[in-house]
């Protein structure tokens, strides 16, 4: 028991102090997991970062749901799970309910988010550096890297696109007798006992009463929520072009929400706690059917990730030994890193400098000291991750008392 409030505590700590989406909570959950409790190898998460990529779901709960698989088995990814997306669904009810009284905009709310988001830069760069150390090796490794980079920067090819093309090299290597471009030999699969019959006959017929109650009562919430479920490959963002279809305009077939109203929307899943996805789902399940139709559509969003996800590592596991299978992990591994360093630019471009169109490149500097404070903290482990976010917000907030950001 105590294990499970650990874990439970843990996430709902991540989840709520946490802005940025899941690169960020999986960057934190693998410093809390892996070098502060110890319950995983340090980099373990990071290392899983492209099989969270190809499962349909949310980076965050994928993540959450591997931590506690893995600590706690099936009862543990349910208590990881709950807690990343608690925070998120309350506070986004708080959204939905009264979004006008929120401080969003207020200076001294907007400096400190500067300052959090600044620390996130630097963890992740920091993250970076820890993680190439350990994954990176040999020439292959490198080629990797740089390629995925390009095509994820500089060409801005789908994510799913590149990892399946790191995994069909590295196939392609390991039937060439190539050798293993890893230092880490550890397996990314997860060995789970098999539940007993008069368990799993309770489990199957529990699960399709709760389906059948839940489709009663608000089946078209549930069944468009698990659809954006299994479309989610990679994060909030790759929704977005869903969400416009089904929620914004005129002839939106759900909801008929504003252009504008749905763009504060999105901005408002980026500055506060949380996997964005979840904060989305929560709105929008909360206009369709209250409180209720919010708690069903989050649920939903997260749903096929549990199941495919489970699946998805025991069958890693069953069959690590293949030769076809440690090809394909072979190859994806150094590929993190081009994912890490893509999250990097991107938090970077919130805080640390600006690039607008039209616009010439400006570095913040004082955003920039605090990104560079966060990944050597990060580095050096002279603090812990969640003291170096809130120092990092606390002192946005100082900064704006004293004039230095507005």
């Amino acid at each position: 028991m105590r294990r499970y409030l650990s874990l439970f505590w843990e996430f709902l700590k991540i989840a709520l102090f946490v802005v940025g989406g899941g690169y960020a909570i999986i960057v934190v959950a693998d410093e809390v997991f892996g070098r502060k409790l110890k319950w995983l190898k340090e980099g373990e998460l990071l290392d899983h970062l492209p099989v969270f990529q190809m499962v349909p779901g949310l980076i965050a709960g994928n993540t959450a749901i591997y931590t506690g698989l893995k600590v706690a088995g099936r009862l543990g990814a349910v208590v990881a799970l709950v807690a990343v997306a608690l925070p998120s669904f309350l506070i986004f009810l708080g959204v939905s309910c009264g979004y006008a009284f929120l401080p969003v905009g207020n200076p001294w709310v907007e400096s400190a988010l500067l300052g959090l988001r600044a620390a996130l830069t630097g963890i992740v760069f920091g993250t970076l550096m820890k993680s190439w150390r350990r994954s990176v090796v040999g020439a292959y490794g490198y080629v990797t890297v740089v390629v995925a980079s390009a095509l994820l920067i500089g060409c801005g090819v789908n994510v799913v696109a590149v990892l399946l093309a790191a995994m069909a090299a590295g196939v392609l290597w390991a039937f060439g007798g190539g050798a293993m471009p890893s230092r880490d030999e550890a397996s990314c699969g997860i060995a789970l006992a098999p539940l007993a019959p008069a368990r799993r006959m309770l489990l199957a017929v529990g699960g399709l009463v709760a389906l059948a109650a839940v489709t009663l009562a608000c089946g078209r919430i549930f069944w468009t929520f698990v659809k954006f479920g299994l479309l989610g490959f990679g994060g909030g963002f790759v929704l977005v072009p869903v969400y416009l279809q089904e929620f914004v305009g005129p002839g939106a077939p759900l909801l008929q929400l504003a252009a504008e109203e749905f763009s504060n929307l999105m901005a408002l899943t980026q500055v506060t706690p949380g996997p964005v996805s979840v904060n989305a789902a929560t709105f929008f399940g909360y206009r369709l059917g209250g409180v209720f139709g919010g708690a069903v559509a989050t649920a939903a969003l997260l749903l096929p990730s549990f199941f495919l996800l489970t699946l998805a590592l025991t069958g890693i596991e069953r069959w690590k030994r293949s030769r076809f299978v440690q090809g394909l992990l072979w190859g994806v591994k150094p590929a993190t890193n081009a994912l890490m360093l893509k999250a990097g630019i991107v938090f970077a471009g919130m805080s640390v400098w600006t690039c607008s169109d039209g616009a010439a490149f400006t570095v913040h500097p004082f955003a920039a000291a605090l990104a560079v404070f966060a990944g050597w903290a990060l580095v050096k482990g002279r603090l812990s991750i969640m003291s170096a976010i809130f120092l990092c917000a606390a002192l946005g907030a100082a900064a704006h008392a004293v004039g230095m950001v507005g």
